[in-house]
C-alpha cells in the first residue's frame, strides 16, 4: 500500500505539525530536564531528521518517518532464541539470534540516544533491535506523545540505516497518536512490550482491548514479538482475531525464576 507522505523541513513545528507555542513549551519542559552536556534532545530530534531526509525517508502526512522494508527484520520466526533487554544484553546466551528491546525507562533511553553513534557496534552484535520504546503515556499532552513516539521511530531507523536490522514497536498513545501506525508497512513484525501494561481498572483494560482491535486492524500484523506477561483476555483476543505470536518473559522474571527453581533443586 503506497502511504501519502511528505518531506519536511527539519523543525518540530514542520515535522509533527505543533504551534509556535507548543514547541516552546516542549523546548522548555525538555531543556530543564534532559539538558546533558551542550545538547538538549531537540538536537538531538533536528539532527536525526536532517539524517533521515538526506537518505530519503519520507514522512507520513502527520508528520511520522515511513520505515522501509529494506531495514527491517525479515528471518523466519524460529530463528528467533531470546528477547532481553538492553541493559542484560550480556546475558543473552547467543547474540547472533537475540532480538535487544528497549522497553525501559525513558530518562535511561534518552540517554542511548545521545550515544547513538558510539552504541552502534553493540547493536550490530544482536540479531536485530525492537523500537525505542519512549513513552506516550494515556493522559500525557498529546504533543508530548507525539514527540516522544516521532523520536523513538527516527532513532529507531536510523539504526536501520546504520546496518541494524530493527523491528518496530507497537506501542503508541491515546487515540490521538494512532496515525503513527500508518508509517509501518502493513503485515510486518511488531514487537510490543506488555511490562506495567498488566495493572489498571475494568475500565482500562477494555480500553485497551478496543486499542488493541484497533491496531491489528491498522497494520495486520505478520507476528508480535512479546516481551513481558500476557494478559488472559488480551491473549484470548488475539486468537481470536488470529494473530500469530511469541512471548518471552522479561530477563528479570526469568533469572528469578531460574534462581527459585535451583533452591528447590
Amino acid at each position: 500500500m503506497t502511504k501519502e507522505s511528505v518531506s519536511p523541513a527539519c523543525t518540530l513545528s514542520h515535522v509533527i505539525f505543533l504551534s509556535e507555542a507548543e514547541c516552546l513549551h516542549l523546548l522548555l519542559f525538555f531543556s530543564e530536564r534532559m539538558i546533558m552536556g551542550q545538547h538538549t534532545l531537540f538536537d538531538v530530534f533536528a539532527y536525526l531528521c536532517a539524517e533521515l531526509l538526506a537518505s530519503g525517508i519520507t514522512f507520513t502526512k502527520d508528520g511520522y518517518p515511513i520505515f522501509p522494508e529494506h531495514i527491517m527484520l525479515g528471518c523466519n520466526p524460529n530463528d528467533i532464541s531470546e528477547m532481553i533487554d538492553w541493559r542484560n544484553r550480556n546475558k543473552a546466551e547467543n547474540p547472533a539470534n537475540t532480538i535487544i528491546v528497549m522497553y525501559l525507562d525513558d530518562e535511561f533511553l534518552y540517554r542511548r540516544l545521545f550515544r547513538l553513534k558510539q552504541d552502534l557496534p553493540e547493536y550490530k552484535r544482536f540479531l536485530a533491535v525492537a523500537g525505542f520504546d519512549l513513552s506516550p503515556r494515556i493522559g500525557m499532552d498529546p504533543e508530548l506523545q507525539r514527540f516522544n513516539i516521532t523520536l523513538g521511530m527516527m532513532a529507531t531507523i536510523w539504526l536501520g540505516l546504520h546496518g541494524v536490522r530493527i523491528i518496530p514497536n507497537w506501542r503508541i498513545g491515546d487515540q490521538s497518536t494512532l496515525p503513527a501506525l500508518n508509517a509501518y508497512p502493513r503485515n510486518a513484525m511488531f514487537a510490543v512490550g506488555t511490562l506495567g501494561c498488566s495493572h489498571g481498572t475494568k475500565q482500562d483494560k477494555d480500553y485497551g482491548e478496543i486499542m488493541l482491535r484497533t491496531k491489528v486492524l491498522i497494520t495486520d500484523p505478520q507476528l508480535l514479538l512479546i516481551y513481558g506477561p500476557l494478559l488472559e483476555q488480551n491473549r484470548m483476543l488475539m486468537d481470536k482475531l488470529g494473530i500469530p505470536y511469541k512471548l518471552w518473559r522479561e530477563y528479570r522474571h526469568r533469572s528469578y525464576a531460574a534462581t527459585q527453581i535451583g533452591k528447590v533443586a
